[in-house]
């Protein structure tokens, strides 16, 4: 019935492990497609994986050179196995399998590890790894050292007693901890300390541990050169090894290595997914708040927008108002001068041409430049600030943009950099054309032609009018009106005469008169049309070049935006369901 149990489980597992290489490879892939970034923990993924086939439980001895490690190794299989001296002696990774016998490699595998195996690594399908000393002057064993630390199931830390805790020490310690590994510290070379310096290293250590680190990690006092020692005597071993002995048995007694080391390296997968998921949700956070500021400039493209149609609806009604004053004015000229007294008392042109100056044009010019120019001053001033929030804004996102990168792909990243770039540049040149006064000075100038042009052919035809009419109404011109009967013979002419001219003269005189108040009603008229327009076309220029700065300019980026948020979203969603699977399987092989 054991036996059937036992083939049961190892069966469960078998599966489970299939499952589990099927994820971390699957998972490695997804990583692919997060960028180059991604290369070392794609490889550690799939190390993870290739190990599993393995199934041998990894306890890796990590340290700095000097720390004893290979002695260290020596003393818990009590053996001198591996090469041990004074300066670095463990070039490669030296990896010692369980079997029934020793047996030596010959030779590296193609990985560089060299393959050993011994019957006391701890228990059945456990494996002690020597790495290369931390901290050695050569950069290569270090990075031997690192490289390897992810593909552990249990990592023992061997830290000198005279040399406790240095940074690369401290370095490699977060790395195990951040991985989520099992850990182990083995102070050695204890032989070096007085029992009360013991006491004081093994206090410091852990004071170390838990305050940088937030470890709490089971620690021995071993002496690994003297248990090596007493296990050729066969002596009782007083130095601490036989304690550590205990606690690998106890550890590798809770579950069988393989499950074990199933759950250790789904615990390092973990830890790389959420780091990514953590990279990922900070993408999209970051395209979220590049999205945020760009939708406030767009929102500030339509806010200067409407603003423009009611400073315009403004600066026209004070235009109207200038102009519907001169055209009353101009009505009052009308009906003054061309009436049967003034008639009969004319006036010269020139005096006349001054007073239709003086009284019906006036102050208007200045009054519709005032407006005119009030409003002018204000879309300009406006959008000298605007654009200069444009390029503020854009400025800040480029800068935004930069601070991403390290942490982003940046290939992804670089054309929503020029994008920006082009942004800023457009952005500054439209700001340019506000800085010569050449739109307001051009405007105003056209503005002034056209009112002296009404003034000089408005008052020119109106005083040109009367004057004639004051001619034919004099002795000797057309029309017999009142005047004309002051000099007329009484006898010839007579009272009914008189009366009968006077009607006429009144009805032509009002007949010419309206004629002139629709001629001068027209040319006012045609006067703020072309005012309307003048300020209409100025106001729709503006309102274009905000939508083509809007359609050209920031809807591409907005484009690559969404591009980059939806990708990161993908990336996101898909971690989080290697996740999930990965706690599923998590379950399962607890399980088992």
């Amino acid at each position: 019935m054991d036996t059937q149990l036992s083939t049961s489980a190892e069966t469960a597992l078998a599966a489970q492990r299939e499952r589990e290489i099927a994820l971390l490879i699957d998972t490695a892939n997804s990583l692919s497609e997060i960028g180059e970034s991604t290369a070392e923990d794609r490889k550690r993924l799939l190390d993870m994986g290739q190990d599993l086939r393995d199934q041998f439980f990894l306890v890796v001895v990590i340290g700095e050179f000097n720390a004893g490690k290979s002695t260290f190794i020596n003393a818990l299989l009590q053996d001198e196995l591996l090469a041990m001296g004074i300066t670095p002696t463990t070039e490669a990774i030296h990896m010692i399998r369980h079997g029934a016998e020793t047996i030596r490699p010959t030779a590296a595998r193609p990985d560089g590890v060299y393959e050993w195996q011994h019957p006391n690594t701890g228990a059945p399908g456990v494996a002690l790894v020597d790495t290369p000393g931390t901290g050695s002057v050569f950069q290569k064993h270090e990075q031997t050292a690192k490289s390897f630390l992810h593909r552990s199931d249990l990592v023992i830390f061997v830290i000198s007693a005279k040399r406790a805790f240095a940074e690369t020490e401290r370095l490699y310690l977060s790395l195990a901890r951040d991985y989520g590994k099992k850990i182990i510290l083995v102070v050695n070379q204890v032989d070096l300390l007085d029992p009360t310096e013991r006491g004081q290293v093994r206090r410091f250590v852990e004071r170390q541990v838990e305050e940088l680190l937030e470890l709490k990690p089971p620690i021995f006092m071993v002496s690994s050169k003297e248990a090596l020692k007493g296990s050729r005597t066969g002596e009782t071993d007083p130095h601490g090894i036989d304690g550590l002995r205990d606690h690998l048995r106890a550890l590798f007694s809770e579950a069988p290595p393989a499950r074990q080391k199933l759950q250790a390296q789904l615990t390092t997968a973990e830890r790389i997914i959420g780091r990514y998921q953590d990279v990922a949700k900070n993408s999209v956070d970051l395209v979220s708040a590049d999205r945020t500021q760009l939708e406030d400039i767009q929102r500030e493209l339509g806010q200067q927008s409407t603003g423009l149609s009611g400073q315009l609806a403004v600066a026209r009604a004070q235009v109207d108002a200038v102009f519907e004053a001169m055209r009353l004015r101009g009505l009052l000229f009308i009906n003054k001068y061309m009436s049967v007294r003034n008639l009969a008392r004319p006036a010269s042109r020139e005096v006349m041409q001054g007073q239709f100056q003086q009284e019906v044009v006036g102050r208007a010019l200045r009054d519709v430049s005032d407006a005119s120019g009030n409003y002018i001053n204000a879309l300009i001033d406006n959008s000298r600030s605007y654009w200069r929030g444009v390029i503020d804004r854009l400025n800040q996102l480029q800068r935004l943009l930069e601070q991403e990168l390290p942490g982003m792909d940046a290939g992804i990243y670089a054309e929503q950099r020029e994008a920006l770039q082009e942004a800023v540049r457009i952005a500054e040149s439209e700001l340019k054309t506000y800085s010569t006064g050449s739109v307001i000075a051009d405007i105003q100038a056209g503005f002034r032609e056209n009112l002296n042009g009404f003034a000089v052919s408005s008052g020119a035809a109106l005083v040109g009018l009367i004057v004639a009419l004051i001619g034919i109404a004099t002795p000797g011109g057309v029309i017999t009106g009142a005047a004309s009967i002051l000099v007329a013979p009484a006898v010839l002419i007579g009272l009914p005469v008189a009366a009968l001219g006077g009607i006429f003269a009144w009805r032509y005189l009002k007949r010419i008169a309206d004629e002139a108040k629709r001629e001068l009603n027209a040319k006012v008229d045609a006067l703020i049309k072309a005012y309307h327009d003048a300020l209409d076309d100025l106001t729709n220029k503006e309102r274009d070049r905000l939508a083509q700065y809007g359609n050209r300019v920031l809807t591409p980026i907005f484009s690559r935006l969404s591009s980059l948020s939806e990708r990161y979203r993908g990336q996101l969603d898909q971690l989080s369901k290697q996740r999930a699977a990965l706690e599923t399987l998590r379950r399962d092989i607890d399980t088992a």
